[in-house]
């Protein structure tokens, strides 16, 4: 069952349960585009309640349209998370948040490949690409069925072109396929590679003494490879809470890649401010007084913002986006997804070959129709029950 995310983006939560078991997948707070939105709040009976049991909740990766409900969750059920995901959400979580804090630490933590028997099932965890360091894939088997839940995922990041030989070694064939969807109702054929905006942001620093990025901070990888763009002579200026993400990426995953290892994360003082303003280089901003200020100090004519998020965020009614964009002598997009696109779709669907197939975390449900034409696609409502 999909209690939430069969016709939009974000807000997941996904039911799978045998005669005696019983898990969630991600519990998630809805998005939307809508000013003064709020977002619906998600009961699960036995999950937000005591009308029932759950013998599990998993979660996917850290973003708050996976995790951002986890509060909801009663206390007693147990709650699984990568390593780095877990430390990333305590690193997020205001002090002052004793309860939320006090739930993430007791969270169980997982590692990719190692099985995980909860009841009469066999989870396991496979991490994927996607613009959420530690990501991660499901493949649960029970009663002689297997089922991939994808969570987020994608082929065009740093580590997306290991998906391929994942599925054909370690995953194969299943029943059914719970996949995201999000980009069926993009017009993207193929998104620019992580690895090709990382160029760009070179030349960029060759063409602009000062590179001002505004990128979300849970986009780490983003800003772990932005980060090595900057020649050496240069400046990387994050503030104290992207350079903290940054060392718990670099202590826990450090060993997997170059991309993870001695990652730049100078912090700004007035002093390094200062030897910026001189020697240039690149700095991460938001929309905020602070940054205002320092972007309109410089020479707008050797200065330029790279836009490094959706562009929906910019173009919605009453954004302040492209206000703040105007304060550099030009700005420019920088962006790509961190979902998957139509042929990475394709390639998890010819890889696993399922007898039915579930788009969730899309407002498209149906295009995925048209990717696989001759594949049993069950486009479902919220809290249906599909059985296999």
């Amino acid at each position: 069952m999909i209690h939430r995310g069969t016709h939009q983006i974000g807000g997941v939560a996904t039911e799978v349960r045998t005669a005696s078991t019983r898990i969630i997948i991600d519990m998630g707070s809805e998005l939307s585009m809508e000013e003064n939105y709020v977002p619906a709040s998600l009961s699960v009976s036995g999950v937000t309640d005591t009308n029932g049991r759950c013998d599990a909740v998993l979660f996917t990766h850290n973003h708050g349209d996976h995790v951002g409900e986890l509060m909801r969750i009663r206390e007693g059920i147990p709650l699984y998370m990568g390593v780095l995901a877990r430390e990333i959400l305590l690193a997020v979580t205001k002090d002052t948040d004793a309860m939320l804090k006090k739930r993430i630490m007791q969270a169980n933590r997982f590692t990719a490949g190692r099985p995980l028997v909860i009841g009469d099932m066999v989870i396991t965890p496979y991490s994927v690409d996607h613009s959420a360091c530690d990501s991660y894939m499901f493949l649960i088997e029970a009663d002689g069925k297997r089922i991939l839940h994808t969570g987020d995922f994608r082929m065009h990041g740093f580590r997306g072109q290991a998906l391929p030989k994942m599925l054909d070694k370690l995953i194969g064939k299943v029943d059914v396929l719970i996949t995201e969807g999000t980009m069926l109702s993009r017009d993207d054929d193929e998104p620019m590679t992580e690895r090709a905006l990382q160029q760009r942001a070179r030349l960029y620093l060759k063409q602009y003494k000062y590179v001002f990025v505004y990128c979300a901070t849970t986009n780490l990888e983003r800003i772990c490879a932005l980060s090595k763009a900057v020649p050496r002579g240069k400046y990387f200026l994050c503030d104290t809470y992207q350079a903290k993400l940054l060392s718990l990426i670099e202590k826990h995953w450090g060993r997997y890649s170059p991309l993870y290892r001695n990652i730049k994360r100078t912090t700004y003082d007035d002093e390094r401010m200062a030897r910026f303003r001189k020697r240039g280089g690149m700095m991460m901003v938001r929309d905020n007084p602070m940054f205002r200020r320092i972007i309109s100090a410089v020479d707008r004519e050797h200065s330029i913002i790279l836009y490094s998020m959706w562009d929906g965020y910019r173009t919605r009614d009453g954004s302040t986006i492209p206000a703040f964009l105007s304060l550099a002598g030009r700005w420019a997009p920088l962006h790509t997804s961190g979902h998957a696109s139509v042929r990475a779709l394709r390639t998890v669907i010819e890889k696993t070959n399922p007898k039915c197939i579930i788009p969730i975390h899309t407002d498209r449900p149906d295009g995925l129709c048209l990717v696989c034409p001759n594949k049993k696609v069950a486009v479902v409502q919220d809290k249906e029950v599909v059985e296999i």
